[in-house]
């Protein structure tokens, strides 16, 4: 899975799944039943790990096969597999904004769904309509943004076992160019703050509620601090990036000895962001 996630380290799933089709969804969620196995769903890869021991699972993995956007008026759905930044950048440039902030962020809709994704003060809830998704055992429900349980970094589908399917937005019409302005503006702040020259998994922790975890990290002087050939950034504190062959146990040590040394200096429990899928 190293060459499946943006981090570009950790270890094998059993089996891996990439349906092009709902009904090729709803084949694959048959086989993994009949089969017995665990079932974890991605999409990008921008937030997970998996062991350097594996994973006797399967992965259920929504690409390019299974992406796309369809535009009625203000509101637009999108297929789970599509790219946030593309569902972004064509209501821009329609001259629909509301999400222009999320572009930029490397994951799909279906990820964007699952963690409440946001920044710079907007998040995917505050446009969300409705989500799609089907069961484990094959049932098809169409849920209201308020029946989600959006929250930050975190929806009702992290405690389901079901498959995001598709998502609809409710956009904001505005000026074209003035949006695509924005974008830019936004996105030149990304290369400018974030180390994203280096295979990263995106923020390492969630914001503490009494806090910022990156601000926190910065102050423990943990800056370039390195377990192996993973290290927090030293460009931006809230980043581990992999420096070249990391492993995911580097990674999952980092974060531990991170976790440990910021309780001891500001009393505070980080959370992971990250998903760690397997055993550590």
């Amino acid at each position: 899975m190293a060459s499946r996630t943006t981090f570009q380290a950790g270890g094998n799933a059993r089996v891996l799944l990439e349906p092009s089709s709902e009904s090729e969804i709803l084949r694959a969620l048959e086989w993994v039943r009949e089969q017995n196995l665990s079932l974890f769903a991605m999409g990008k890869g921008s937030n997970l790990v998996v062991s350097d021991r594996g994973w006797d699972g399967a992965i259920l993995r929504l690409g390019k096969a299974f992406s796309g956007v369809e535009f009625d008026g203000t509101r637009a759905t999108a297929l789970a597999g599509t790219m946030l930044t593309d569902l972004v950048m064509q209501a821009v440039r329609l001259g629909l904004g509301g999400m222009e902030m999320l572009a930029g962020i490397p994951g799909t809709v279906g990820g964007a769904v699952f963690i409440d994704a946001g920044a710079y003060g907007q998040e995917f809830q505050d446009r969300c309509v409705s989500v799609r998704s089907c069961a484990r055992e094959g049932g098809i429900r169409v849920r209201t943004a308020s029946e989600c349980a959006f929250g930050y970094r975190t929806s009702l589908f992290r405690g389901l076992d079901e498959i995001i399917l598709s998502a609809t937005v409710d956009l904001q019409p505005g000026d074209a160019e003035e949006l695509r302005g924005k974008v830019r503006e936004m996105q030149q702040s990304r290369r400018d703050k974030q180390p994203l020259d280096k295979p990263n998994a995106g923020s390492l922790f969630k914001r503490p509620a009494n806090g910022i975890a990156s601000k926190m990290v910065d102050e423990a002087g943990l800056k370039g601090f390195r377990v192996g050939n993973a290290a927090i950034s030293e460009k931006h504190a809230g980043f581990a990036v992999n420096l070249g062959g990391a492993t995911a146990q580097d990674l999952w040590d980092l974060s531990c000895e991170v976790i440990r040394r910021i309780e001891h200096s500001h009393g505070v429990v980080l959370e992971r962001e990250v998903v760690f899928l397997g055993e550590f």
